[in-house]
Order: C-alpha cells, then sequence, then structure tokens
C-alpha cells in the first residue's frame, strides 16, 4: 500500500496541470523591480516605474544608464509570469529625447545576456519629448521585460515604462512531486510515455485515468 501512495504522489506530480489566472487590471510594472546596466547619479533604474512619466520632476523622474558605455539595457523583473499586451514607454521631456530611439523591447522568462536575448516585442524607432508610445505585444509570455540599446557610447533613458498584461492568462504548470525530469510533462504523449514506465500504474489497479488527450485539458484525476 505505501508503494500505491508513492507511485500515486509521483502520478500527480506528472500530470497535475495548474490553471493560473492573473486577473490583473492596471499597470503591473508598478510592482516590479528595475535594474539597469549602469546609472548616472541620481537617475536609478525604480525612477522608471515610479508612477511619474517625468514632467513633474524633470530632473529626477527618469531612469538613465552612465555614458561612455556599449549596449545599456534597463531590465523590468515582474515577479511573476504574465501575457503581456502592451508596453508604454515615455521619453524625456526636458532634453535627450533620442536616448531611447532604436532601443529593443524584449520579453520573456530568460536571464541569458542579461535577458537581452528575449524575444522581441518592438523596436523604438523614436519618442518626441515627453511624449507616451504604446507598443503592442501580442501576449508575449514572459516574467521579464527589457529595454535594450545596442550599440557603442550609448546613454539610455526612460522616463516611464508601463506594462498592461492580457486580463486573463493562464499559465500551465506542471508539478513534480519526488520526481526529476527535463520531458515537458504538460505534453500528453511524454507523460503517457514515463507513467506507463512506473511500477503500480493506476490503470493496471483497476483506476481509470481521467487524462485528456489534449494537453489543453490537463490531468482531472484518477476515477476508481
Amino acid at each position: 500500500m505505501e508503494k500505491l501512495y508513492r507511485c500515486l504522489l509521483i502520478l500527480l506530480g506528472l500530470l497535475l496541470v495548474q490553471e493560473k489566472a492573473n486577473a490583473t487590471e492596471g499597470n503591473v510594472a508598478l510592482d516590479g523591480v528595475a535594474t539597469q546596466s549602469s546609472t548616472f547619479e541620481v537617475w536609478s533604474a525604480d525612477r522608471g516605474i515610479d508612477g511619474n512619466r517625468g514632467l513633474l520632476q524633470q530632473y529626477s523622474g527618469c531612469s538613465e544608464t552612465a555614458p561612455g558605455n556599449s549596449n545599456p539595457w534597463w531590465r523590468l523583473d515582474l515577479r511573476d509570469v504574465y501575457c503581456v499586451n502592451r508596453v508604454v514607454v515615455t521619453s524625456r521631456y526636458d532634453c535627450c529625447p533620442e536616448r531611447v530611439n532604436r532601443a529593443e523591447i524584449r520579453i520573456g522568462n530568460s536571464l541569458e545576456n542579461n535577458g537581452n536575448n528575449n524575444p522581441l516585442c518592438a523596436v523604438i524607432p523614436g519618442i518626441p519629448a515627453g511624449q507616451s508610445y504604446n507598443y503592442p505585444c501580442g501576449g508575449m509570455v514572459g516574467r521579464y521585460v527589457n529595454v535594450f540599446l545596442p550599440g557603442n557610447e550609448k546613454i539610455l533613458t526612460l522616463c516611464e515604462v508601463e506594462v498592461y498584461v492580457e486580463e486573463i492568462c493562464k499559465q500551465r504548470t506542471a508539478v513534480k512531486m519526488g520526481f526529476s525530469s527535463k520531458e515537458d510533462l504538460t505534453d500528453f504523449t511524454i507523460r503517457e510515455k514515463i507513467l506507463q514506465q512506473l511500477p503500480y500504474f493506476p490503470n493496471t489497479m483497476g483506476l481509470k485515468l481521467m487524462a485528456s488527450k489534449g494537453a489543453q485539458d490537463g490531468f482531472r484525476g484518477p476515477q476508481i
């Protein structure tokens, strides 16, 4: 019986798919954590998500990287995975709006190359001084939002970055309990292949596994 319970725990770890709904309204960037490749004086990364588009406190209301650096970047950790609908970027009002020209907005879950290798949402051709431009991202999935400015001797200035997400973003998370695997356990065919290798597979003990034939439905639990 103990072996049966252990196998059922492994089974649940393989098949349990958690539907997580992010019913979030408004600008989720305000709850995130920002960092950047370097900082010029008081122009820290968090000034880019302070809710101030830089029009009220022009000198200190924006983020800015230090001069003389190559490929500067700014990164926002949303602290959760979202389906990003759009990103709004505001340029500096009193000076130098060109410091955001040709910057790339990238969204994803990787921190490789400081997150700058994540999929591309948009390239900012230019934003007039003090203006806020929308960049649709079509529900791109990710925890990190990067603004990356490729090139030598560049300065990246952002007066506000806002991130708006899909109203409901379903995330499928395979929960592993006492089982280590590099396989995609949300794939039905892979799950079945692995399960058939387990001892005391429930189907051999009179249990009917109500697993869907598509990865979209997830695990509905064993039925006796």
